[in-house]
């Protein structure tokens, strides 16, 4: 096997390519020739194989290309991929399958830095039937096809999910969140994903299911939430996925409790306040900055961002991604919306490593809204996003970003990636530990004295997926 090797390499490094699978076919007929039975079997098990996942990764990179495709119409621009490859990250040659091969050395070289086992899995809804691709560090491609699962089929539970979980009844029927995961999860789960380890999964989603809140699906006995770390990305290629821990960040924290055409967020000021101190706490530099009410204008923004660069921007106020074109969709400042389509006007310094956008909600079931979620981070040009695929609440929102900066920013021996941040505040709201009771937000931490105007009396559970599983990290999860 060794000086097959050997003769293989040579062959590639000096002869040309037609010469070379001349070459290559002569020597694979030949061992047929005068192999055994049992090594012909395993020779040609192994050549069959390698033809599949080489078709297998041409597929893949035609699925790549249509959803770029998909999202440069949307927002009507050509995506320039090379920003999304990291000088850092070197993708050796490989004699297997160009997207595939490149796609799971990103994953391993990401895997390595964070210390985590990642997947990427497609979930594309056809017409007739349900199409699921998955592929990790290793590099092999799986394809599962269900036909009991058409668009429409699929569709339809998305939504219906998605309204379940809006109604906020209590206990939770978890028959929808089953059957999706009966659906999305299980073809892959006893196979893949548990003899691997996996733990951290990236859902490139088609239409229909993009604003499926993936955390709230359940196996019978635990959330999704409870076993892995989730986040959707617009495609594998429009994605920067180098791994830099978050130390001692730079913070443009802004928004607004009042408006003059959207509800008033009155906890807006205490969610910005608390920003401010979990950065304190973890380095006594004046690391953060805010903007609040009159101040949080467009154009203070922009100066800011022209002054410095900022690996943060926290805008808690209303964002609305609505069916239509980009400029429907738009982030609402003190003195007017930014519109989708302007997002990639921002005059960065140096692109965010993070944007948080703490009070989204998106129109389901509408394709374009979908997307206009979904490419937040691709369109804005920041690394990854957090928003929500619905409006959680004021409180509900201040808990779970609080517990998302105490996780991300003061837990620096765990060096946690921004979606393992995520997991663990979801998580805690999830398990009860985070809750409100008499005007106070209570945390593993300690408690938070809200203001009196609140006026919160008794407890507020925060458990139900109404609260924790609208919360998604766009793009990178590093």
């Amino acid at each position: 096997m060794k000086t097959l090797k050997t003769l293989l390499k040579f062959i590639k490094n000096n002869l040309s390519s037609s010469y070379r699978k001349i070459t290559i076919l002569f020597i694979f007929t030949l061992l047929l020739v005068i192999a055994t039975p049992q090594t012909r079997q395993i020779i040609q098990a192994k050549a069959i194989n390698g033809i599949e996942q080489r078709i297998k990764s041409q597929k893949m990179g035609i699925m790549e290309n249509n959803f770029r495709n998909e999202y440069e119409e949307y927002f009507g621009r050509v995506i320039n991929t090379e920003q999304f490859n990291p000088a850092n990250i070197r993708i050796t040659s490989s004699h297997n399958s160009g997207n595939a091969s490149e796609i799971a050395q990103k994953i391993a070289i990401a895997d390595r830095l964070a210390q985590t086992k990642s997947a990427v899995m497609w979930v594309v809804p056809e017409k007739e039937y349900l199409h699921l691709v998955l592929i990790t560090s290793r590099g092999i491609i799986t394809v599962r096809d269900l036909y009991e699962v058409p668009f429409d089929t699929i569709n339809q539970t998305v939504i219906d999910f998605y309204q379940q979980i809006n109604e906020l009844e209590t206990p939770f029927d978890l028959t929808l969140s089953q059957k999706l995961h009966q659906w999305i999860i299980s073809p892959f789960e006893k196979e893949i994903l548990e003899p691997e380890k996996i733990d951290n999964i990236l859902f490139c989603l088609g239409e229909g299911v993009r604003l499926l809140p993936f955390g709230a699906l359940h196996d019978g006995e635990r959330f999704l939430v409870q076993k892995y770390n989730l986040s959707r990305i617009p495609a594998f290629d429009l994605i920067n996925p180098e791994y830099k821990p978050l130390e001692n960040p730079t913070v443009l924290a802004m928004g607004a409790s009042n408006f003059t055409d959207n509800t008033p967020l009155p906890g807006v000021l205490i969610e910005l306040q608390e920003v401010a101190q979990k950065i304190q706490q973890r380095s006594s530099q004046n690391q953060e900055e805010i903007l609040f009410n009159q101040e949080f204008t467009l154009a203070n923004m922009q100066q800011r961002l022209k002054e410095k660069p900022f690996e943060i921007i926290h805008l808690a106020t209303h964002a609305d991604f609505k069916p239509g074109s980009p400029n429907n969709s738009y982030i609402q400042f003190w003195d007017k919306k930014l519109t989708l389509d302007k997002m990639y006007e921002l005059p960065w310094q140096t692109p965010p490593d993070l944007l948080i956008l703490s009070a989204c909600n998106t129109a389901v079931g509408d394709n374009n809204s979908e997307l206009g979620f979904t490419g937040i981070a691709l369109q804005s040009g920041v690394k990854s996003a957090l928003g929500s695929l619905w409006y959680v609440s004021d409180l509900g929102t201040l808990a779970l970003i609080t517990e998302f900066y105490e996780q991300l920013i003061n837990q620096p021996e765990k060096n946690p990636t921004k979606v393992q941040a995520l997991t663990k505040a979801q998580n805690l709201l999830l398990e009860g530990k985070v809750y409100f009771e008499d005007n106070r937000l209570i945390t593993p931490e300690g408690e938070i004295y809200l203001p009196d105007n609140l006026k919160l009396k008794g407890k507020l559970d925060l458990s139900h997926p109404f609260y924790w599983s609208a919360f998604t990290l766009i793009s990178s999860p590093w």
